[in-house]
């Protein structure tokens, strides 16, 4: 386990309830939005459920710092009352684990855009199979009948968003936190 210092407990912390409280909002208005265009609506918003671990691990940028902001911030959602309610003690961890792989690839020393939309991508890998063999929001999608093309669009669209919403849009965030000097990432 890293040493963290008593900034980076601090930092793990609190950006894990910002993204816990991102995550509910999520849940509670975007999904109210576009949740009748179903899993296509929900993969194009998806994103939104992958920033607990790139905002984190990009601000504290040691290892397991991902895995925690995300799984801890989907028990910040889970006490929010979300929908989602028991599938958010495997979403959280397992999401988080997808987007510490990807930092720990780079030995938490490559923070670039490319490395971002990795990061926020990653966490599909999990998702996906989970929403489709347990969630029961998607139950269509176990039809062994259920085209194959709906799955490449919906897979399409999870990465997409994942990469730009939890990569993009983070970097340039944080970037910008750190610019105009209100925030200090971890070096």
């Amino acid at each position: 386990m890293p040493s963290y210092t008593a900034r980076d407990i601090a930092s793990i912390a609190g950006y894990s309830v910002v993204a816990g409280i991102i995550f509910a909002l999520a849940s509670h208005v975007l999904v109210a939005l576009v949740g009748g265009l179903g899993h296509i609506g929900i993969a194009a918003i998806y994103g939104f459920w992958f920033i607990g671990g790139t905002l984190v691990g990009y601000i504290v940028r040691k290892p397991w710092s991902a895995f925690l902001g995300e799984t801890i911030g989907s028990i910040v959602e889970l006490l929010m009352l979300s929908q989602y309610s028991w599938m958010l003690f495997y979403y959280g961890p397992a999401q988080g684990i997808m987007t510490e792989l990807v930092f720990m690839a780079t030995r938490y020393r490559k923070w670039d855009y490319k490395t971002m939309m990795l990061a926020g991508a990653a966490p599909v890998i999990a998702a996906y199979p989970w929403d489709c063999l347990v969630s029961p929001y998607y139950p269509a999608c176990r039809d062994p009948g259920y085209p194959l093309h709906l799955h490449i669009t919906i897979i399409g669209l999870m990465l997409i968003s994942g990469a730009i919403v939890a990569g993009v849009l983070v970097k340039a965030a944080v970037d910008a936190a750190v610019k105009a000097g209100v925030l200090r990432v971890s070096q």
